[in-house]
């Protein structure tokens, strides 16, 4: 089950540092360890809430810990995994069939949330490194609390790591929107109904009147956190693993904290990004859609071939909106939206204005595309802020009825229908993360080819 919440992260850089002592201690040292205590810690997480429901991730924990324990993990392969596994048949090819990479991704990502949750106390560390199938075990010792050390300051200070750390997010919505599920059903008890005006009912018909699913996939920045341990950094322009080892960072973490391995993690959203879903969830669910929200870090290509899909941040959270087989006329970039087929009098660049990313206040854009789905089957809308607030802002367009009456008056054809496809730029103020002021801009029809 999915659940609402949200956690502080560390921020580095400037003039704050980290006890590297204290960090030895939190961690705990590895040591040898009887198999019965590895065995005993895979079975307290196999019996946990977090696994209990999913049978493949037990299954695949349960394997690799058994390989890893008996020391045959090194020489494991993705077919055997396969096979052996998640019951895959003889014919199976990882070339053509990517279960195994996923189904391990996922398994990490449910081991870091397990010891961040239920696990905090569990004397056994198991750790994941990524590109290899072997779990590593670790005896834990008690955990202290990691304090600030502003004596260290200068000396972190003088480490290349600040580079872009100092700006992290500090507090960030975790991506659980399940149990909100009720409270927006609880909602549409009483306002449900009145939520559904002609305008949001013109625009969302196609979603309304589809035969198949719909799945609102919620943009997961990506993080790195220090394994073993629970330090978490991010570096804004940062967001896949690539660009992080390309950037030199991966090297620099390894090197400022010996004996660390820097991971890529995906547990968090923005603020903008969560409030989003919440809203997109508390005005479809009256509607009895077939809907179910995932992390973008989960969502197939199989998945956005069946199913109408949502996506809730930029590209650069939502990696495969980047790949669409589209042609589209605005695109999301860093500094703004880029205009590549402006019409007469349009910019070609709508520029950000000046945006503090300390406190949240500023001007920043969105942009609103609603795009054809593969093979012609389905629906694609993609709501994305250069900025978290942005989001929240192109969110708020298309789940209110008096912004949603603007948008399609200025996009209604001559004949009096709306286009199926077609591309927004939407303008917002904001304070303190919170959009007071939105407008639409610039909007383009696309081709439906």
């Amino acid at each position: 089950m999915y659940g609402v919440g949200w956690q502080a992260c560390q921020v580095f850089g400037g003039r704050h540092a980290v006890d590297n002592r204290s960090l030895t201690s939190y961690i705990g040292q590895p040591m040898e360890m009887a198999e019965s205590e590895a065995h005993s810690q895979i079975e307290r997480m196999l019996e946990s809430e977090l696994f209990r429901a999913s049978e493949p991730q037990r299954r695949l924990l349960k394997y690799l810990a058994n390989k890893s324990i008996a020391g045959d993990a090194d020489q494991l392969k993705e077919y055997t995994i396969g096979v052996e596994a998640l019951g895959k048949p003889g014919s199976y090819d990882p070339r053509h069939d990517s279960s195994v990479r996923l189904q391990t991704s996922k398994l990490r990502q449910k081991i870091i949330e397990y010891y961040l949750t239920e696990g905090q106390a569990d004397p056994v560390h198991i750790d994941f490194p990524r590109g290899r199938f072997k779990l590593i075990f670790t005896s834990r010792e008690s955990v202290p609390a990691v304090t600030p050390s502003v004596e260290r300051a200068s000396k972190w200070g003088r480490t290349t790591i600040a580079l872009g750390i100092a700006l992290a997010i500090a507090v960030c919505l975790c991506i659980y929107l399940g149990i909100a599920a009720a409270k927006w059903r609880r909602a549409a008890t009483n306002s449900g109904a009145a939520l559904w005006q002609p305008a949001l009912e013109e625009f969302w018909s196609p979603f309304l009147n589809s035969s198949i699913p719909t799945v609102v996939c919620v943009g997961a920045p990506m993080f790195l956190m220090l394994r073993p341990g629970s330090l978490i950094l991010r570096s804004p322009g940062i967001n896949t693993w690539e660009e992080a080892e390309n950037s030199g960072l991966v090297d620099k973490l390894k090197g400022a904290f010996p004996g660390r391995s820097p991971q890529e993690w995906y547990v968090f959203t923005g603020l903008g990004e969560a409030d989003g879903a919440f809203r997109l969830g508390q005005l479809l669910a009256p509607r009895n859609l077939k809907m179910h929200f995932v992390n973008s870090t989960v969502l197939t290509w199989n998945d956005i071939g069946t199913n109408n899909v949502i996506f809730v941040g930029p590209p650069k959270f939502n990696l495969q909106v980047r790949d669409l087989p589209v042609v589209q006329d605005l695109v999301d970039d860093a500094q703004g939206i880029r205009n590549l087929r402006p019409n007469p009098g349009e910019p070609s660049f709508f520029e950000e204005g000046t945006f503090d990313p300390q406190n949240g206040t500023g001007e920043t854009h969105a942009l609103i595309s609603r795009l054809p789905g593969l093979h012609g089957n389905g629906e694609i809308l993609v709501v994305a802020g250069t900025a978290t607030a942005g989001t929240l802002a192109a969110t708020q367009f298309v789940t209110s009825e008096v912004y949603t009456r603007d948008l399609l008056r200025r996009i209604r054809m001559p004949n009096g229908k709306i286009p199926p496809y077609f591309q927004a730029v939407i303008f917002a103020k904001v304070k303190k993360w919170t959009p007071v002021e939105i407008s639409c801009v610039a909007h383009h029809v696309l081709d439906a080819r």
